[in-house]
């Protein structure tokens, strides 16, 4: 979502940190997964707001994970550029739906109320979709 590593970084130890304390106060996060999740969405879409990067953002060396061949490298590299023009409540949609997490859960993660999440990720993919056509990528159904 962000394209800067430090920033990554930065932000995993603060959810990680907080999460501690809180735990450590005695307050009980009865679904963890969902709050890691939850926070660390609002965290990056703070460093993205206060640097305003939410639109044209160039992925980063770091955004284009590791593959064995160079078809893969490309691949995700387009997906990464690709996901960089999508609105940040929308790359966290397809990075959510990516990792298999319910409609439920993604409601909970990015407070889009639970009726209107199918209709805003179907939008975003076929965002995304365009996107990745736009660049000369083929989309199979």
């Amino acid at each position: 979502m962000l394209g800067n590593g430090y920033d990554v970084k930065d932000i995993i130890q603060e959810v990680f940190v907080d999460f501690f304390e809180k735990t450590n106060k005695g307050v009980k996060i009865h679904y963890p997964g969902s709050w890691l999740y939850r926070v660390t969405l609002n965290k990056c879409m703070d460093v993205l707001r206060k640097n305003n990067k939410f639109i044209d953002q160039e992925p980063s060396p770091d955004q284009v994970v590791e593959c064995n061949t160079l078809e893969n490298r490309e691949t995700k590299a387009l997906i990464a550029a690709c996901l960089s023009g999508l609105k940040p409540h929308e790359r966290a949609l397809c990075v959510l739906y990516s990792e298999g997490l319910s409609y439920k859960e993604m409601a909970e993660i990015t407070g889009i109320p639970f009726s209107s999440i199918g209709k805003t990720l179907s939008r975003t993919l076929c965002k995304m979709e365009k996107l990745l056509k736009e660049k000369g990528y083929e989309v199979s159904g």
